[in-house]
């Protein structure tokens, strides 16, 4: 069996390109949002630069509180061909989700044209049935992800042989999640607890928490990562995608300006960045799924 060359923490996250690929873009987009809107070059600086030290100061306490550095990667020992076929059909699934992202404010009206996915028969039907399911568009949401988030990407692993021990970690550390999971708990508590919020975390949970989280961080960054061996790149490309899906809706639907879209976006990107060092680290998905969750309801 040839030797596994995946790097792991010799790969020094803080000077490798592609962290210095993700700090340069989101202090640019700050800039640029903020000079956009009459600010100065010098606020636009400091927002970039405030929310870029917040993030390595996260970034750093998980780092502080893993255990000593070790190969967390066991996928490197998978054949590569079926390594290349589950990356193929994963990106189909992206893909897939992008249309049906690009669909879902076409019929919202946010994005003019016919539905791109009219063409898949029986679709618009089952689109409108999902919409009239008690819940409303929470649970539309959540069925309508379920497919390509989990599924899919799970009967394919499967298919090809790709057990889940194969595409995770072998550490499995709770403690670099803690303080994460201390301060987003505390907060949601200290905001207020209602009827209405519990379900609004159901849901931000079931969507965004378990879906992204497995689909992303589980399955789609230690492909990467075995594809490229290389456990940074591997988190950047995973972490890009991640940012690159949430471009319409931010675009489209939630601002009206370009520079502050792509400033979400920004935000977005880091903060996956964070969620995909989070599970490098810990071995651990179900965390990050609760602090995912929970960013969503507090907006953070």
């Amino acid at each position: 069996m040839a030797k596994c060359v995946v790097r792991s923490q010799l790969e020094r996250i803080r000077f490798h390109p592609a962290a210095l690929i993700i700090a340069v873009l989101f202090v640019g987009s700050k800039l640029w949002s903020n000079v956009s809107y009459g600010g100065s070059v010098a606020t636009g600086l400091r927002s970039g630069l405030m929310g870029l030290i917040v993030y390595a100061l996260a970034l750093g306490l998980i780092a502080v509180l893993s255990k000593p550095d070790s190969e967390p990667f066991s996928a490197c020992q998978v054949d590569q061909a079926k390594l290349r076929s589950g990356l193929i059909w994963i990106l189909a699934c992206y893909a897939l989700m992008l249309m049906r992202i690009v669909d879902n404010l076409q019929r919202g009206a946010y994005i003019p044209g016919d539905p791109i996915l009219n063409f898949v028969p029986g679709y618009a039907a089952l689109n409108t049935a999902l919409g009239t399911l008690p819940g409303g568009y929470r649970t539309a949401n959540i069925l309508r992800g379920l497919p390509l988030a989990i599924l899919v990407p799970w009967l394919v692993l499967r298919f090809l042989g790709l057990r889940p021990e194969t595409l995770t970690f072998d550490r499995k550390d709770l403690k670099p999640a803690l303080p994460f999971l201390v301060i987003y708990g505390i907060a949601f508590v200290a905001t207020g607890i209602d009827f209405e919020r519990l379900l609004f975390l159901g849901y931000a949970l079931l969507y965004a928490g378990v879906q992204e989280e497995f689909f992303f961080r589980g399955v789609m960054q230690p492909l990467f990562t075995a594809q490229l061996r290389s456990s940074t790149w591997g988190l950047f490309a995973a972490t890009l995608l991640f940012a690159l899906l949430h471009i319409p809706d931010y675009l489209f639907r939630l601002y009206s300006a370009v520079p502050m879209a792509l400033s979400g976006v920004a935000s977005v990107a880091m903060f996956g960045a964070l969620m995909g060092y989070g599970v490098y680290r810990t071995g651990l998905l179900w965390p990050w799924m609760m602090i995912h969750a929970l960013s969503n309801v507090l907006g953070w």
